[in-house]
């Protein structure tokens, strides 16, 4: 796999100092600081639990009162992603798109990228089915990340191309910052992102993780069918929680379906038909102008966004472990990369 254009980690460090206050303290690349200490990647290593536990990970994160501000912070990075970079916002508008774009970077970073591949490792996280790999590769051929081989290999092979690793990168960038909200520590794989194997390191991380965490959707198939699988789905959510005074969001949000059709280039129709259908299972309560979430719907949002900052926190400590470098406190103290307890 290509190194990570230097952009990317231009971008990482701007990102990573927004609204953190960090500063010089630890000598980081260009000033960047941020003043980690020893106890700051123990309390990240602490994530490191195996994520058939991934209800007792949420647990703990809810203890923390940092957890509200991490979330809506997801949601704002999330969208910040996409309208920054419309290319990667086309992969972040369904689940199965989401998948696509994980399981591509996986794969490059594993031995290859096929077809064959792609349909075994999106089958994995039982979101998409493996029928339609088919069109979410072709999807990627379009936006320019991933190109043919060429040659006569078969079956054939595909290599992501340098645009797409940037975004992804920049994408990577997004998700650690949100963690970085609750776990300060990982900003030190914003500032290493650019590191031989690091960026391939926390991907396959990430797809191991949420393909071991993925039997819990099954609770909440009706809210993936309305959200996560429809079209620019999984941004509505995002627009709602940003756009909330608080986390899960307590009052009636203000929501218009032609505002919301036109940020995500979907029509009207499918933005009400989607909110419609939500209210119609019990999760939202939809009048012109405004949405509330129900509890089942809190219960919903609040499991979304808790598992994935979750998820997110236990593979930016294995990352860290990993690639021993990027932290020298560790190196200082051998018994540190062992850290491994309750995430309380």
């Amino acid at each position: 796999m290509p190194p990570i254009p230097l952009t990317a980690g231009k971008r990482s460090r701007a990102i990573a100092c927004r609204d953190h206050g960090v500063g010089a303290e630890v000598g980081c690349p260009e000033g960047v600081g941020g003043g980690l200490v020893v106890g700051d990647l123990q309390r990240l290593y602490a994530w490191d639990i195996d994520v058939r536990d991934l209800s007792g990970m949420r647990v703990a994160l809810r203890r923390r009162p940092e957890y509200p501000d991490a979330a809506r912070r997801l949601a704002a990075n999330m969208l910040a992603d996409a309208a920054e970079d419309p290319a990667l916002g086309g992969l972040l508008r369904d689940a199965g798109r989401t998948v696509a774009a994980l399981s591509a970077v996986c794969l490059g970073a594993s031995g290859g990228l096929t077809l064959a591949g792609l349909k075994g490792f999106i089958a994995g996280f039982g979101l998409v089915s493996a029928g339609r790999a088919q069109a979410l590769l072709n999807l990627m051929r379009h936006l320019r990340y991933v190109r043919p081989d060429g040659g006569s290999a078969c079956p054939p092979t595909y290599s992501l191309t340098p645009a797409f690793l940037a975004s992804y990168a920049r994408h990577e960038v997004s998700l650690l910052d949100a963690v970085s909200v609750v776990e300060p520590a990982a900003r030190q794989l914003v500032w290493g992102l650019e590191a031989p194997g690091v960026l391939q390191t926390l991907a396959l991380e990430q797809g191991r993780t949420f393909i071991a965490g993925s039997g819990e959707m099954h609770d909440f198939e009706a809210w993936y069918r309305i959200f996560m699988h429809r079209l620019a789905g999984i941004q509505v959510l995002h627009a709602l929680v940003a756009r909330a005074d608080s986390f899960p969001p307590a009052g009636p949000i203000a929501a218009s379906a032609t505002e919301l059709a036109r940020r995500f280039q979907v029509s009207r129709v499918h933005v009400t038909r989607m909110l419609r259908d939500g209210a119609g299972q019990g999760f939202l309560v939809y009048e012109p102008g405004t949405v509330r979430f129900t509890q089942a719907g809190l219960e919903a949002l609040d499991w979304l966004y808790a598992s994935r900052l979750a998820i997110h926190l236990a593979c930016a400590a294995r990352t860290l472990k990993a690639h021993p470098a990027l932290c020298p406190q560790a190196a200082q103290d051998p018994g540190l990369g062992d850290q491994k307890c309750s995430a309380s």
